[in-house]
């Protein structure tokens, strides 16, 4: 997935799949924002800030590694796998 004209793409690392507060099962998508430059020594990605979202869309915060927050709702999600 691409971002504007510099080249800036979200590269998916995981799909975790959690638990919410009322007991309905979530899956989180774990992005990592990742660039290519040219350098002398050829192409080379240059990696960035993680993001984490439903795969609705709703961003999620990392509270710990097991644990997630639903930005909007405030909603923690317990991981499962």
């Amino acid at each position: 997935m691409s971002f504007g004209s510099g080249g800036i793409r979200k590269k998916q690392l995981e799909e975790i799949v959690c638990r919410g507060e009322a007991g309905r099962t979530v899956r989180i998508i774990h992005f990592r924002f990742v660039t290519t430059e040219a350098t002398a020594n050829g192409p080379r990605d240059r990696i960035g800030a993680h993001e984490w979202q439903t795969v609705s869309g709703e961003k999620v915060k990392l509270i710990d590694a097991d644990l997630y927050e639903v930005v909007s709702s405030g909603e923690l999600l317990r991981r499962l796998s």
